[in-house]
């Protein structure tokens, strides 16, 4: 009775099955899927080199194939998780204006209100003046990073 009822399951079921997983996969990132539906296809190709298996074997190979991939998955990749250990209090994330600390330009135009536009690193840049208003014409040096602002003095 039994043979009767899963006759009509084959290979390419566990195939479909194994790529609707991956597929998954794009749409809930968890690394659960991908590496479950690669067991699924895997799973069915060997049901194809060996068809007369049953079903109940496929689908117990299926789940061991699919937990050690897992739990493998979650073991190699382990060391690229970020605790909060790992994390530095003090560190400023995104602060890509620092490599211009120490750096020297000349103001294009005068300063106004502590302020100036400079052009380093080929992005324009707003520089805060604490010394006061400067001529165009003026070096300065960049001396530090106040949010999105480089601070500057005059050279």
């Amino acid at each position: 009775m039994d043979e009767l009822l899963y006759s009509h399951i084959n290979f390419w079921w566990g195939i479909a099955l194994g790529l609707l997983l991956m597929v998954l996969e794009l749409a809930v990132p968890a690394t659960v899927f991908l590496w479950t539906g690669l067991s699924c296809v895997i799973v069915a190709a060997l049901m194809a080199v060996f068809p007369d298996q049953p079903l109940i074997l496929a689908l117990g190979l299926w789940a061991l194939l699919s937990f050690f991939s897992v739990f493998l998955a979650r073991f190699l990749t382990k060391h690229r998780e970020v605790t909060a250990a790992d994390i530095d209090p003090n560190s400023r994330p995104n602060q890509y204006g620092t490599s211009f600390i120490g750096m020297t330009t000349t103001l294009k135009k005068d300063s106004s209100h502590g302020s100036a536009r400079v052009n380093i690193g080929g992005s324009h840049w707003g520089v805060k003046l604490p010394g006061g208003d400067l001529k165009a014409g003026t070096t300065i040096k960049i001396t530090a990073i106040d949010g999105i602002y480089l601070v500057g003095e005059k050279e």
